[in-house]
């Protein structure tokens, strides 16, 4: 005869259904309380200094979550664009840190661009474009400090390429800027220099006699 089991006792009853539940919450605990893994996205990090206006130098690609990452760009999205401002080496880059590149930045590498606002009532239509000689004066009507060339125009602003001793005079100044004419634009005259102490005393000394 095939021998029977005992029947369990209701306390045996009762630890084997406790452990059984105890099993099925560490069960569900590892399986739905696992967080799920977070997709991840390479993004570029600079790897040297890029000048803004200049196309992006040497760059390495980092890893990071995809929700963060929407922030930043990838390798494929450098593609014709240009440093919109001086990245330092090490950052991250952003979309905001980029812009379109309308034209090859600057012609002369020893050049320097400035983003100058724009009237748009001073330029004949269509509005400022990428190679149009600019003029840059003080006040609108005014003499030239500079007739520069347009490097990008943009909705509010012109990008003009200048030397670097030139745009370091004008920097720091608020620019009115139209379209130059073929014919060009009257310059500013030139500062007059201080005579220096003791510089024309011998001419009022000639012309006292």
């Amino acid at each position: 005869m095939a021998g029977t089991s005992a029947p369990m006792s209701g306390q045996a009853r009762r630890f084997a259904a406790a452990a059984l539940i105890v099993v099925v919450v560490v069960l569900s605990v590892w399986l739905f309380g696992r967080p799920e893994p977070q997709p991840t996205v390479q993004v570029v990090a600079a790897a040297e200094d890029w000048p803004a206006g200049r196309e992006p130098g040497e760059f390495v690609t980092v890893e990071m979550p995809e929700a963060s990452a929407a922030l930043f760009v990838t390798a494929d999205q450098l593609a014709g664009r240009v440093p919109a401002v001086p990245v330092p080496a090490g950052t991250v880059v952003s979309g905001t840190m980029l812009t379109d590149s309308v034209v090859p930045a600057a012609s002369d590498l020893s050049a320097a661009l400035l983003a100058v606002a724009v009237d748009w009532s001073l330029w004949p239509d269509p509005g400022p474009q990428a190679g149009d000689a600019a003029v840059l004066a003080a006040q609108p009507g005014g003499c030239a400090a500079a007739v520069l060339p347009v490097v990008v125009a943009g909705e509010s602003t012109v990008v003009v390429e200048a030397r670097p001793q030139l745009a370091a005079v004008l920097g720091p100044t608020v620019w009115w800027i139209w379209e130059s004419p073929p014919a060009g634009w009257p310059g500013c005259p030139a500062p007059q220099r201080a005579p220096q102490p003791g510089e024309g005393r011998s001419d009022d000394a000639d012309g006292l006699n």
